[in-house]
């Protein structure tokens, strides 16, 4: 097992306190906390260096779905080493970890477009992002044990934002659903649902609409949409990235050559997944 796997597993069980499952799914490294709410898949620097391809990567989600109901997630490298207290803080919530809150218990208010961009680039794993309708779910009390207590969670515990509307030419109006997060340790059931519903009611007007998304498949696979309603509408193809050695980010590989060209590690990313919620 490398330093990666390692690093992980030790964080996974420093989380739960139990030790987490190792298992290789289709030649690649997964680690799955003890209780089975998530499954991370491994994906090493030196996968792309020994020619590891999308294709790959995609028959081990397939394998693994057949293994475990667990929530699922790719997990680079870069990430893990670049992404701060982002990626491990949404990794606790999605392993059961993170501070309860109940959506009810809240309320939806319109926030300053500068409230929305500071919040999403605290808690959001790619950050800001330009939009049209920005909303914030703003904590107005707690019922019991069941959830954490007002003083141990900021007031505003989730953000969404949305674009502006296109009407299309059989009249009906779509909008995109740019960013959703919670604040980081911190698990809003029902959440996205209330914070789609204000928006819908926001812009709704009798006029007919719709609502589309994507889901970064390196993340998600899009669960929580499909209980939201949506459908899946067709898949964007994967994204080559260049990582180069003390940079933070990555970058677009436009052409080949620009990769042969600079010294870094050319890598993919798994392409997103549309969804749509129709008639709304």
């Amino acid at each position: 097992m490398d330093e990666f796997s390692t690093e992980v597993m030790a964080f996974m069980r420093e989380c739960t306190g139990k030790e987490p499952q190792w298992r290789c799914v289709s030649g690649a490294g997964v680690c799955v906390d003890a209780e089975e709410r998530l499954a991370a898949v491994i994906v090493p620097l030196d996968f792309f260096r020994s020619g590891g391809t999308a294709e790959r990567l995609v028959s081990v989600e397939a394998a693994i779905s057949e293994l475990t109901a667990a929530d699922r997630m790719f997990l680079y490298e870069d990430r893990w080493r670049n992404s701060g207290t982002a990626v491990r803080a949404m990794m606790r919530v999605r392993m059961g970890q993170g501070l309860r809150v109940f959506a009810r218990n809240c309320d939806v208010r319109p926030i300053a477009p500068e409230t929305a961009a500071a919040f999403l680039q605290r808690n959001h794993v790619y950050g800001s992002a330009r939009a049209r309708y920005r909303l914030g779910l703003f904590r107005i009390r707690s019922t019991g044990n069941a959830e954490a207590g007002m003083d141990q969670t900021p007031g505003m515990v989730a953000v969404a934002t949305f674009s502006d509307g296109r009407r299309r030419e059989d009249g009906t109006v779509s909008y995109e659903w740019v960013r959703y997060a919670s604040a980081q340790g911190v698990r809003v059931v029902g959440g996205m649902g209330r914070l789609l519903d204000a928006f819908v009611a926001t812009v709704g007007d009798g006029t007919p609409m719709d609502v589309m998304t994507y889901a970064d498949l390196e993340w998600y696979d899009g669960r929580s949409y499909l209980r939201l309603g949506f459908k899946p509408c067709g898949d964007r193809a994967p994204v080559w990235f260049l990582c180069r050695p003390g940079c933070p980010g990555r970058q677009i590989c436009r052409t080949e050559a620009a990769v042969d060209e600079v010294d870094g590690v050319k890598i993919c990313n798994l392409g997103s997944r549309k969804y749509v919620l129709c008639g709304r």
